[in-house]
């Protein structure tokens, strides 16, 4: 598309561009500030694993980022026109599979900035479409840009997300013991505060976690997605948050925070058992902890290697 003849036209088409790429940075910036939900949204889809959904999210983010920058410096304008129509299509059409299956909860696509369910989002993309097309009229500026500049553009968002906010799956690929072993095992054995739950027996997944933790709610959220996209027994996974203290003026603890029923432990016992830390998963075949996670090293196959092979 050629430039507007109006030199008042080109000026706004110009101010569109660069509110266009405005608005794809903050975006991105979203939703790497809300980067586990985002993760954890695109691992709901049943489509991709969790560590395939570590690395979706981050290429995401960095096309934004790349496509905001390319509209708002109004360079390589046929490149950057073309990445745009093709990511606000491709954001579209899957908007439309999510609406399509039911979902109404919010899309992530401003992070926790806005909540905005498929529907709406798509109403907002053909807005961007519209406002994108108007702003194809600006004059691209005549400087050319080194090619090494273009390089460091496009290497500085990719290195800096992949370093300062790496995958989980590379920073925490082993399991950890950082829990007590002998106040579990007391826990667990006859006449222990955990006895009635039967882990003496079979195989479990017993997860601690405490209302109002932020990552404990989203701990519930990958493990109640890791039992349904692989099948697994949903009986098998076992919750235990603390008791609360009714002497005090706490409000009372909320189990419907969780999307399972949730097994009372007093306050003491379960801050010696993890030691403060949570959320706290275990993997326990006949009383034993056979691995132990924390919320960044969660694992999937783990997970369902160990469920399956009972």
């Amino acid at each position: 598309m050629s430039p507007y003849a109006s030199r008042p036209l080109r000026i706004a088409a110009l101010a569109a561009r660069m509110l266009l790429g405005l608005f794809f940075l903050v975006s991105a910036g979203a939703k790497v500030f809300d980067l586990d939900r985002f993760e954890i949204y695109l691992f709901s889809y049943n489509i991709l694993s969790l560590n395939l959904s570590f690395l979706a999210a981050r290429i995401i983010i960095v096309l934004e980022l790349l496509v905001g920058i390319g509209l708002v410096s109004n360079l390589c304008v046929r490149f950057v026109n073309c990445c745009t129509i093709l990511m606000l299509t491709a954001f579209t059409l899957f908007l439309a599979y999510a609406a399509l299956i039911g979902r109404t909860d919010s899309c992530q696509c401003m992070g926790s900035l806005v909540e905005i369910n498929p529907a709406k989002s798509i109403l907002k993309n053909v807005l961007l479409l519209v406002v994108f097309l108007f702003s194809m009229g600006a004059k691209p500026w005549k400087w050319r840009p080194k090619w090494y500049l273009w390089l460091i553009v496009v290497l500085a968002p990719t290195v800096s997300l992949f370093i300062f906010s790496a995958p989980d799956n590379w920073l925490f690929g082993e399991s950890e013991e950082l829990y007590n072993k002998e106040e579990f095992g007391k826990s667990v054995a006859p006449g222990g505060s955990l006895s009635e739950l039967g882990l003496d027996e079979g195989r479990h997944v017993l997860a601690f976690l405490t209302p109002g933790c932020p990552y404990c709610r989203l701990a519930d959220q990958k493990m109640t997605h890791i039992y349904r996209r692989d099948d697994l027994d949903s009986t098998r996974f076992i919750y235990v948050i603390p008791a609360g203290d009714s002497a005090t003026a706490q409000p009372a603890i909320d189990t419907a925070d969780y999307q399972r029923p949730s097994h009372k432990l007093d306050n003491l016992t379960f801050a010696k058992i993890t030691y403060g830390q949570r959320p706290m998963i275990f993997l326990i075949e006949d009383g034993v902890v056979k691995e132990s996670f924390h919320y960044r090293n969660i694992n999937e196959k783990s997970i369902q290697a160990f469920l399956k092979e009972q």
